[in-house]
């Protein structure tokens, strides 16, 4: 579940700020937007909605029906976009055109999905005359015009400009378990969802709109592209086109890489360049470098219907991420120096080879443009390196006369983090690729190398990992070195040389007894606090900044919205400004729960928490009452987004007040969850829509949270059914702990979540620990936290980083009366001060009031800070805030034990 809540960042870190913001809210329009051309009268029949232009005509249109998508190439945007909206306004016809080339070009970036790609206008006809009519006058209209292929829609006959599909005109939509608008429209029996797969245009029981036109069947014969090549599997999709494996008939079935490219995508008006030219400069590059090594061969450019491709050698490899994690000592609990000097070898073996295949690169006058770890690939048996992906090349200079001219000029990609560019592309030369060098090497050793958006020094901070593996200075010296050009490639090569003299001298980093005194978390929870306060604003949709996931759900909830930060402030003695409250009281007052979820991280279970403990009690028991209503209906057994959750804060709200009903309530959830329990053996779990591949694991997600909430019934109710269930549910989570090391007796253990070990609060060891050591299994317990004896994490905040790993040991050393456990976790809060925690540079304006200076804290992604209690700022404030004056962990109810 924890993917699904994954949200396109690209959206909301797209401008130079420090914080996530909305594209559709905070984007101002050029003053050349596409309505600058019109009257005033023309003008005011236009309102702003997101990242569109919305005429809207007809108060009677439909919720749904076939509708227009017009597209458009960079050169004739502005002609296209004035010619249909003159003759849309003229006919008096809905649609909606993006606001100015800015977002026309991001609606056509490769980042966007391939859902919403290349939709320059959206056309809503009243019926089905009017569609099909529009659609041919709009055919004349954009005759010779092309524009790029609309995915979710079909082509009108041989218009490369108009595509068309079935869907909804209106805002009709569902809202799942955690808080997403599902878009709908209405079949015969019901709701089904607007799908915008590519290709999928019309539902099943709607007719065919024209009686004079169909487009031709597709032959489902094997296709060879490009006559040779047969396609045998996706690396990736883009909506500027896919990365694909396939054999070269032509070759013996010869396993290659096909690389697609769709014509008008991921284009730059500023460069006059799309998609088609970007690959056709690869292959430029990919033969410029053919004779280099560590490049893929280039083996066929070719063109298949209107899409072009080139072919290049398959090269058998791991990504960056995949071999750290196995390798990395850094990664596991239980620091092993044969392990530590084993890293440093292939650490050795990785940095040159990269930095002998940059140098060749460069002996052709090839700038690489665009280095980061995802372009590598590494022999897991050799550890040498391929560098793919050179779309992002050029020539650092051609010659006088070359036809090789036009390569010099710069493609604006880049990646944050690992780019001396940052929110704005800037071009540089070979000093952009040694700094791609040294931040690949620095993620290498632990990828939080994102994080030099926010701050520059972030390389600085690398020397704490190079302390904790022992390794000898150099290593940290060459990295910093390489980023600001102090040094040459060849200098990095002779710095390597000697491989064993540098194994040679790793040392285990001796380990000290944490001294709480100097460790200055007192001071980091009151600079983190100090930020939060800073930050907010009463005109920001959310009050604070906050996870984008907020954004795609609802600005109140507890786990991404104001109303945990709100929470989270007052629970840990920061006094409410009065005007946060009105804000939050004005928001319950006009908010639509039927757009809110009924769980307690995303929905109003969360919110009624929050807001009832800020005193607006009111307004706190009818949010309650309207999600015990609907939730047992969804029949979602999660504790962060399900019945698990709503049955807990019904037992908080009971514990407060002792109403009989919301005892009831807890009842009633309860229930619903006993009678969905299945069973394995003793073993018992749930199961969601989620859950496809099996039950999930976890506190957040799987069965470790119904079980804490079960035993929360029991020691109210007393009944021992309760109880029971709940330990056969903690039974399937030990039953599914996997040993990190297999052939080891006595390993660790962890909790495996899509395909990864995850130690973390969310998904992983740190949540399913807290309810063993509530069920008084210590010894199960003590198992599960072996694997929290961690020293570094990817992510600073609560439910999947460091925070709320140290918060589980916390419990630990409250339960088990083992100071152990607080040390580990007080040197893991450490490592949060020392490497999240920084304060923003001046450029980004945070105010400084007297008292702490404000310490920001990154979100997921590193790119921005966040303020929310499930990612950022507030779910750190509360850990630091524990360790530094006690109290119990947050929302697990451990009042309903006394």
């Amino acid at each position: 579940m924890r993917d699904e809540r994954w949200v396109n960042r690209f959206l909301f870190a797209w401008n130079d700020t420090l914080f996530f913001d909305p594209l559709d809210i905070a984007y101002e329009p050029r003053a050349d937007h596409f309505l600058a051309g019109l009257d005033e009268r023309a003008r005011a029949r236009f309102v702003r909605s997101g990242i569109w232009w919305s005429h809207r005509h007809h108060p009677d249109l439909p919720a749904q029906g076939w509708k227009i998508h017009v597209s458009a190439g960079q050169g004739t945007v502005r002609e296209v976009a004035a010619s249909v909206i003159a003759h849309l306004t003229a006919h008096g016809i809905d649609f909606k055109i993006a606001l100015d080339l800015n977002i026309f070009e991001m609606l056509n970036s490769k980042a966007m999905s391939r859902g919403s790609g290349g939709k320059l206008v959206t056309v809503y006809p009243r019926d089905e005359e009017e569609f099909r009519a529009c659609l041919a006058d709009l055919a004349r209209i954009l005759e010779g015009v092309e524009g790029a292929y609309v995915l979710s829609d079909l082509r009108y006959r041989d218009s490369k400009a108009l595509y068309f599909r079935y869907g909804q005109f209106l805002d009709t939509h569902a809202v799942d378990v955690l808080g997403r608008r599902v878009p709908h429209v209405t079949g015969p029996d019901g709701p089904v969802p607007d799908d915008r797969r590519p290709g999928y245009a019309q539902p099943w029981w709607v007719p065919w709109p024209f009686t004079d036109w169909k487009p031709a069947e597709e032959d489902e014969g094997e296709v060879l592209l490009g006559g040779r090549f047969r396609v045998t599997g996706a690396i990736q999709f883009s909506n500027s086109g896919g990365v694909y494996t396939a054999v070269d008939t032509a070759d013996g079935d010869r396993k290659v890489v096909l690389k697609e490219a769709r014509p008008h995508t991921n284009i730059n008006p500023r460069q006059d360049h799309d998609a088609v030219d970007i690959l056709a400069r690869e292959w430029r590059f990919l033969n410029r470098l053919a004779d280099a090594g560590s490049f893929p061969k280039p083996i066929a450019a070719f063109r298949h219907w209107e899409h072009h491709y080139i072919a290049e050698e398959f090269v058998e490899g791991s990504d960056v991420r995949s071999v750290l994690l196995e390798r990395n000592p850094l990664a596991r609990p239980e620091f092993d120096i044969d392990r530590s000097r084993e890293f440093l070898r292939i650490f050795i073996a990785v940095f040159r080879g990269l930095a002998t295949a940059i140098q060749a690169a460069h002996e052709r006058r090839v700038i690489l443009g665009d280095f980061t770890p995802a372009n590598l690939l590494i022999d897991t048996d050799t550890y040498q390196v391929t560098i793919v992906d050179l779309e992002a090349c050029r020539l650092a200079e051609a010659g006088a006369g070359s036809d090789d001219a036009a390569l010099e000029k710069p493609v604006e990609l880049f990646t944050p983090g690992f780019s001396l560019s940052r929110s704005l592309f800037k071009a540089s030369g070979y000093e952009g690729d040694l700094y791609g060098l040294a931040t690949t090497m620095a993620y290498f050793i632990f990828p939080i190398a994102a994080m030099s958006y926010l701050r520059e020094d972030v390389l600085g901070t690398y020397r704490i990992f190079t302390d904790a593996l022992g390794w000898p200075e150099l290593v940290h010296e060459l990295i910093t070195d390489l980023s600001h050009a102090r040094i040459t490639l060849p200098e990095v090569l002779e710095a390597l040389e000697d491989e064993t003299g540098l194994i040679g001298r790793v040392e285990a980093a001796p380990v000290r007894p944490a001294a709480e005194e100097e460790l200055g978390l007192a001071r980091a929870e009151a600079g983190v606090a100090a930020f939060v306060e800073a930050v907010a604003d009463t005109g920001r949709a959310t009050l604070f900044p906050v996870d984008p996931f907020a954004h795609v759900t609802n600005p109140l909830s507890l786990g991404f919205g104001a109303g945990g930060v709100l929470w989270s402030l007052h629970a840990s003695g920061i006094a409410i400004r009065p005007e946060w409250r009105a804000w939050l009281r004005d928001e319950l007052a006009r908010m639509d729960v039927a757009q809110y979820p009924d769980g307690l991280m995303s929905g109003l279970a969360g919110i009624a928490w929050a807001a009832d403990s800020l005193g607006l009690a009111a307004q706190a028991r009818e949010l309650l009452a309207q999600a015990n209503r609907r939730a047992p209906e969804t029949g979602d057994h999660t504790f962060y987004y399900g019945l698990a959750g709503l049955g807990m804060t019904n037992l908080r709200f009971f514990l407060r007040g002792h109403d009989p009903r919301d005892l009831a309530a807890a009842r009633e959830c309860a229930r619903v969850l006993c009678a969905a329990a299945q069973r394995d053996g003793r073993h018992a779990y749930w199961l969601n829509e989620f859950s496809s591949k099996g039950p999930l694991t976890g506190l957040g997600f799987g069965q470790a949270g119904v079980a804490l909430f079960l035993l929360r019934m029991h020691q109210v109710t007393g009944e021992e059914r309760y109880v029971r269930l709940g330990r056969d549910a903690l039974a399937w989570e030990m039953a599914h702990a996997k040993p990190l090391e297999p052939d080891v007796p006595g390993s660790p253990v962890m909790f495996d979540h899509e395909g990864t070990m995850e130690p973390y609060v969310e998904v992983g060891s740190a949540g399913v620990a807290q309810v063993l050591l509530r069920y008084g299994d210590l010894d199960s317990a003590r198992t599960v936290l072996r694997g929290l004896d961690a020293g570094h994490s990817v992510l600073p905040g609560y439910a999947f980083g460091m925070s709320g790993v140290a918060d589980a040991l916390l419990d630990a050393a409250e339960f088990t009366g083992d100071r152990s456990y607080r040390d580990t976790a007080l040197r893991q809060l450490d490592f949060v001060r020392k490497v999240f925690l920084f304060e923003p540079a001046e450029r980004f304006a945070v105010p400084r009031r007297d008292g702490a200076a404000p310490l920001g804290v990154p979100g997921e992604g590193l790119l921005r800070c966040s303020c929310d209690y499930l990612t950022g700022s507030a779910g750190v404030l509360r850990v630091l805030h524990r360790v530094n004056g006690g109290g119990p962990a947050d929302f697990l109810l451990d009042e309903a034990a006394r």
